[in-house]
This record gives structure tokens, sequence and C-alpha cells, in this order.
């Protein structure tokens, strides 16, 4: 099984998530161990102007694929998760192409039971 491992860094304050297989908590070796997206992310993907892959229909479909996973955070989550940083970057490609939302570093839950979870702190990628 292929997998990608994120390593702790006292200067990362990011994760990516797409399925976590496992982790290592040894000492100062700390590392998640996530399922391995062999197409990377979609940015390159829309910006090798010589990929014939991602056509309209099929950037259609990555586009679909990132709303059900901001469905699912939205409302199938409960509490509710709000992602703050979705960038084509952080939408990652499996190897059918298949769009999954990552880097949950910047995401918050919100409380349903409490009146309002409107927040005016700035988060994600500036820009």
């Amino acid at each position: 099984m292929q997998v990608a491992v994120k390593k702790l860094s006292p200067s990362s304050v990011q994760g990516n998530l797409a399925s976590l297989v496992g982790y290592c908590n040894e000492g100062s070796n700390m590392a998640l161990i996530y399922e391995y997206m062999s197409n990377g992310d979609l940015d390159s993907q829309l910006l090798d102007e010589g990929n014939a892959v991602l056509n309209w229909e099929r950037r259609l479909k990555r586009a679909q694929d990132a709303a059900q996973g901001l469905d699912y955070l939205h409302n199938g989550c409960k509490p509710p998760i709000v992602h703050r940083d979705v960038k084509t970057t952080n939408i990652l490609l499996n190897e059918n192409f298949q769009a999954k939302l990552a880097d949950f570093g910047l995401s918050r839950s919100f409380p349903t039971h409490v009146g309002s979870h409107v927040s005016t702190v700035v988060a994600g990628t500036p820009g």
C-alpha cells in the first residue's frame, strides 16, 4: 500500500487530511500517515497546459467532488466543520483523479446549539 507521510515540524501548524491510515508517536519522531494521492493537487493539474486529462467535463467533476466534501463537512458532521482554506492546492487527486479535500490545519467546528457561529478572525491563504 502506498502512503504519504507528514512528519511533525516545529514550524508547521497545518496538516493534510485525505484518509488517515496511521500515525507514529515515538519520542521526538511524530508523523501522520495518509493515503497516497498519486495525481498530486488540482492546482498543478490545471496549470499543466499540455495536460489533456482534465478537460472541462473532468474539471467539472473535480469541482463536484470538492463540493461534495464541503457539503459533508457542513451538513454531515456534527458539529459542522468549516475548512477555511479551500484552494486548488488543497484539493488532492487520487489515481482515478477523484478530488479530495486536504489540509485541515485552519478548519474549525461550530457547535449548533450556539445562536451564531460568525467569526471575524481572518484565516486561510492571503489573496
